[in-house]
């Protein structure tokens, strides 16, 4: 009596989960199922978004769609924002399955994540250079791939950040009035970042911290360099216009 009891609840149970797998996803195809699955995850419900790729991975093993299914319990966990292991399934992907088509998003999203907890984190830089390395690593194992030009305009992205910091170091000592550690780092925005938009703003800075420690014709050789390189900056008209004020403080009146 007692084992046919425990067969009648197992019995239970096994039902009480294929109802919760169906409220979870639509039956039918792999399609509509997936369909669901994506659907969840496109609403904000990761938790359960999460569930239904997990119950398509263990329903579609050594399958192209158990990949599919994969790549979505490592999209949840992303969309919850639980990155560890959002990096994690998307590494052991990466490792797993080295010839599969979603192999490169993989690569990439791992990347994503570190971007995503640089600006959860106002610009954390070890999470900014983890996102570059990814990204640099992304292209040299990837440098065909369709998301290539995606991943180089996140390096743009990761460098003009520690461009940026850079150039906000370069600040703090200048409102210190140390200024030759200030010019240290905005020269370093122009030797070490060409590639980023700030390069104009740190000649400015240079020529403006000369001229504030009373060297104006090194402020002029600072300007003569910035109208060489961005003769149409903003930043290339506004040191002008400093520089052309200041003179006319210093030059005596007729």
């Amino acid at each position: 009596m007692r084992r046919n009891h425990r067969a009648i609840v197992l019995v239970s149970l096994l039902l009480a989960a294929a109802c919760g797998t169906g409220e979870l996803l639509p039956e039918g195809s792999p399609e509509d199922r997936f369909a669901g699955a994506d659907d969840l995850l496109a609403r904000g419900k990761e938790q359960q978004a999460l569930e239904a790729y997990r119950i398509l991975a263990r329903s579609y093993v050594g399958t192209d769609w158990e990949e599919r299914a994969r790549i979505g319990v490592a999209r949840a966990y992303r969309a919850s924002e639980d990155f560890p292991a959002a990096i994690q399934e998307y590494e052991t992907f990466v490792r797993r399955y080295p010839r599969s088509d979603w192999v490169d998003d993989a690569a990439f999203e791992i990347g994503l994540c570190y971007s995503d907890q640089r600006k959860r984190y106002d610009l954390d830089p070890d999470m900014n250079q983890k996102a570059l390395a990814s990204f640099n690593q992304f292209l040299a194992d990837h440098p065909e791939s369709d998301l290539a030009p995606r991943v180089r305009a996140e390096i743009r992205e990761a460098r003009t950040i520690q461009a940026r910091k850079a150039l906000e170091n370069g600040r703090t000592y200048y409102k210190l009035h140390r200024f030759g550690a200030a010019r240290f780092y905005f020269q370093a925005v122009i030797d070490d970042f060409p590639d980023t938009d700030l390069a104009p703003e740190a000649y400015y800075e240079i020529g403006r911290s000369h001229e504030k420690e009373g060297s104006p014709e090194k402020a002029r050789e600072a300007l003569a360099e910035l109208q060489e390189r961005f003769p149409e900056s903003a930043w290339t008209a506004r040191l002008a216009s400093e520089l052309r004020r200041e003179k006319g403080k210093t030059e005596p009146r007729s």
